[in-house]
């Protein structure tokens, strides 16, 4: 199963922009953020940790087909 992060970057409460990060980036992507959209500017970040719960698959004559993904959505504490 895949994990990932979401990140989303707001100024002032107003959500900028949300991006997706692998778990081998994350630490990096984190602190590069923290650098260059510092909170006494009016900047957070609101981070989730996305976990696949199930796959949703049919089976036919052709073989397996992924047909869909069930994620469950984690909120990550902001000093983790």
């Amino acid at each position: 199963m895949n994990d990932d992060y979401q990140i989303a970057l707001h100024h002032d409460e107003v959500l900028l922009t949300t991006l997706s990060v692998a778990p081998a980036r994350y630490v990096e992507v984190v602190a590069l953020l923290h650098e260059r959209f510092p909170a006494d500017q009016g900047f957070s970040l609101h981070i989730q940790r996305r976990r696949e719960m199930r796959r949703i698959l049919e089976q036919s004559p052709e073989g397996l087909r992924l047909l869909g993904v069930v994620y469950r959505h984690e909120e990550v504490p902001e000093n983790a």
